[in-house]
């Protein structure tokens, strides 16, 4: 594992994020997963890994300003990703979940686990 400083602001309510980052020098690394310890310092992890996701699935009506009016429950499962697949991509897949539209569905991962 690496460990590397930056001096802007990060935020979001996740603990992990798939992104690009600069590193000091100024090359621009590949996209890894990035875990963040607090808001200044982050550790870069470059191994291959598993997760098993616990994800919960909900439908949302919006209105005429893009604004969430409802949401409804819809499933709560378990996906599995490796080095660093999007968890909505899985989510995706599931055969539950065929007739809705993905722009209509909000997945929130509830817990992860890695291996």
């Amino acid at each position: 594992m690496e460990t590397f400083t930056t001096t802007g602001t990060l935020s979001g309510n996740s603990s992990t994020y798939l992104t690009d980052f600069r590193i000091s020098s100024g090359t621009t690394a590949a996209p890894h997963t990035v875990s963040f310890s607090n808001p200044i310092t982050f550790t870069q992890s470059t191994s291959k890994q598993i997760m098993q996701n616990k994800v919960a699935v909900f439908k949302v009506t919006r209105d005429e300003d893009d604004k969430i009016t409802k949401t409804e429950f819809i499933k709560e499962l378990w996906v599995e990703t490796k080095n660093g697949q999007s968890v909505d991509f899985q989510v995706a897949r599931d055969k539950d979940l065929a007739d809705y539209e993905m722009s209509d569905l909000s997945i929130r991962t509830i817990y992860s686990i890695t291996f």
